[in-house]
């Protein structure tokens, strides 16, 4: 009934202890998951195939071997409907009725296979064991087998064409490169039909069972290269161990039977515990590399995605900065981030923004600023290349240097920690220094910055040097623009002594309205400067007007008025051509500025909420200012009759709150 152990089972029982425990791990690991009890309905039917094989190559009784071939037909009959479950809850289908159709149908076939000979006619010994002899159904039984395959790989693609997630993508992706390969396990069954192979299908079962179960444990199947990579490694060391073990032991098996029947299995379970350490120790080593790739790829992908969504999003560059430095803390694991821009005036650098997680590293003080002629800014300037204090540090310990470099690299090292600086990144643009990004240590003081991390850090800088030079040129192209419409009003001006610094007064008016709403302002792009163009623009459409009318040193008539009130749309002829450049909130500013809180202003009748906030503060202003300034046709009131005026038409004419702004706080006073 027994015979001597069969070397060739082997793969049989590895296989099935594969796919009994690691399907295992993962629903235990992840109990509610159904995508997990789906790959454990597969796994428990692949060890039902496999280990019955295992024992019928070491038993001589062919009932009994027959007997065992039909339970290992079993487990191959119901991996049919496990696949078409496990993908079905993967992608998280509602629809149950064509896995109800498998069930149904596998178990007929298990009746079949036991009442009759139709898929199993008897069993054949051959070179390296037992074989079962196909009945007249079995190829349609392998339809039946290889229907789910092709059921999925459906589904999959569909899927994979359909969802716009690359998250999903990868997932799907994953499946659809490694089904295929677990299915080239059926090449066992080519023995069935004559040919002479060794059953080597485990190969397959097994990449398919490691690489699985490591995606979902590990990384919930979300990168296809690092997986198919990793457990591609994995797999060779299994495989290479396994045919040491197997080759060796098959060549030396006439020696070992020369040996009492109790020991000669001492030699390959030695050999095996050998191997076996060794493979432990590769594993380690292959899991320590790629989780440090995996690791750093993802944390840079979020960190780039990030900062370019800061990027596009950002109204200032204060907020953008902001974010910046904490993101990097946090995703990077450093103790201190900090950021110097450059000033435009004396082109030194002023500390913009600093993060401190670590006690070591404390914060420094917010007027802090790196001079153009600090050493460590010479060097940057110099070099533009990061400065690195690991690298100072080996050219002053290694005592290659001469005296005056040695003494240089000293006090540039002393400067960098003065400010907690591990590496200072140059933020350069069109050749001119916009930035510079102190780095400070990781957190966990075990890990160093790596070259990957100082790729990151220059990335980054280039995006935030770029992102600074918009914001300084948008600025830069917007103050010119004002400048050259302030030109024109002054003009208009000279020609009036009662309207003279007007504009003027009315910007400096909105500014100090602004300053007490500026954290409501920061939600616009450079909030108080862009309110502060839009009061200095605001009359800008009086340039059309004939000085016959602008001018009159008496009462306006009711055309002359209708006349006065297109000045805000003649201001949006004017400055149409600039329209990109200001951008909407400065043009609302300019273009509504006399529409009143009910609704009764001009050009558009807006009302409430509707006007734009520059709009309502410009209108405050403006208000105030022409009834305390001298007019062709009257005298100015009294601050106190102004206040008063703007009181009496409070949510009439002008925002409540903006009017208790001016009421509550001595605005007036440099009236």
């Amino acid at each position: 009934m027994q015979r001597a152990f069969n070397i060739h089972s082997l793969p049989f029982l590895f296989t099935a202890l594969l796919f009994l425990i690691f399907p295992l791990f993962v629903t235990l690991k992840n109990r509610r998951s159904l995508v997990a009890r789906g790959f454990f309905f597969w796994g428990f039917s692949a060890f039902i195939w496999q280990l019955p094989y295992f024992i019928g190559y070491n038993l001589t009784n062919q009932a009994l071997i027959h007997s065992l071939y039909k339970i290992a037909y079993i487990g191959l009959i119901f991996i049919s409907p496990s696949v078409y479950y496990f993908f079905t809850r993967f992608l998280n289908f509602k629809s149950k009725r064509p896995i109800y159709i498998f069930y149904s149908i596998a178990l007929i076939l298990v009746v079949v296979l036991f009442k009759t000979n139709y898929i199993i006619d008897g069993i054949t010994p051959f070179e390296h064991g037992t074989r079962t002899n196909p009945g007249q159904f079995h190829s349609l039984f392998l339809i039946y087998v290889l229907a789910p395959l092709f059921l999925s790989l459906k589904l999959l693609y569909r899927e994979y064409k359909r969802t716009k997630s690359p998250y999903n993508k990868k997932r799907i992706k994953f499946f659809l490169i490694s089904l295929p390969i677990a299915y080239l396990s059926v090449v066992d069954i080519l023995a069935m039909y004559g040919l002479k192979v060794y059953p080597f299908g485990f190969i397959f079962l097994v990449f398919f069972g490691v690489s699985t179960t490591y995606a979902i444990t590990r990384y919930r199947l979300l990168d296809i290269e690092v997986i198919i990579k990793k457990a591609s490694l994995i797999i060779a060391g299994f495989i290479i161990a396994f045919s040491l073990i197997y080759v060796y032991v098959l060549y030396l098996q006439p020696f070992f039977y020369s040996l009492p029947s109790e020991n000669w299995l001492i030699f390959p379970m030695v050999l095996s515990l050998i191997i076996g350490s060794g493979l432990y120790s590769f594993i380690n080593f292959v899991r320590h590399i790629q989780e440090s790739e995996l690791t750093k790829k993802f944390s840079y992908r979020s960190i780039l995605r990030k900062e370019a969504v800061r990027v596009s999003t950002a109204k200032n560059i204060k907020e953008l900065l902001a974010y910046l430095v904490r993101d990097l803390s946090s995703l990077v694991r450093l103790d201190y981030v900090a950021i110097f821009v450059s000033n435009d005036k004396d082109k030194n650098f002023s500390l913009a923004r600093d993060f401190s997680r670590g006690k070591k590293s404390q914060k420094l003080p917010l007027n802090f600023i790196l001079t153009s002629k600090d050493i460590i800014v010479e060097e940057i300037l110099k070099t533009k290349k990061p400065l690195i204090s690991s690298e100072l540090e080996f050219l002053i310990n290694t005592n290659s240097l001469l005296a005056e470099e040695k003494k240089l690299k000293e006090s540039q090292l002393r400067h960098m920690r003065r400010i907690n600086a591990e590496i200072l990144i140059p933020s350069f643009c069109q050749d001119q220094l916009l930035a510079i990004f102190a780095i400070g240590s990781k957190v966990n003081s075990n890990e160093i910055i790596t070259s990957e991390d100082l790729e990151i850090f220059t990335s980054l800088s280039s995006t935030i040097a770029r992102a600074i030079h918009s914001f300084i040129l948008a600025k830069e192209k917007i103050r010119l623009i004002v400048a050259s419409q302030n030109t024109i009003i002054s003009a208009i001006e000279a020609k009036d002594s009662y309207t003279r610094g007007h504009t003027e007064r009315v910007a400096k008016y909105t500014s100090l309205i602004g300053a007490k709403l500026e954290v409501f302002l920061r939600n616009f792009p450079h909030g108080l400067a862009s309110l502060d163009w839009s009061a200095q623009l605001h009359d800008v459409g009086k340039i059309g007007i004939p000085d016959s009318i602008l001018l009159k040193p008496a009462t306006l008539t009711k055309e002359e008025m209708q006349v006065i009130k297109e000045h805000t749309l003649n201001a949006f002829k004017i400055i149409n051509p600039v329209s990109e450049w200001l951008g909407k909130d400065i043009i609302s500013g300019i273009m509504q500025h006399h529409e009143n809180f009910d609704g009764s202003g001009y050009p558009y009748g807006l009302k409430g909420d509707e006007i734009h906030i520059f709009a309502r503060i410009i209108r405050v202003a403006d208000a105030f200012d022409a009834m305390t300034s001298t007019r062709p046709y009257r005298m100015p009131v009294s601050v106190d009759a102004a206040i008063e005026e703007l009181i009496k038409y409070r949510g009439i004419h002008f925002d409540p709150d903006i009017v208790d702004i001016l009421r509550n706080n001595s605005l007036i006073c440099i009236g």
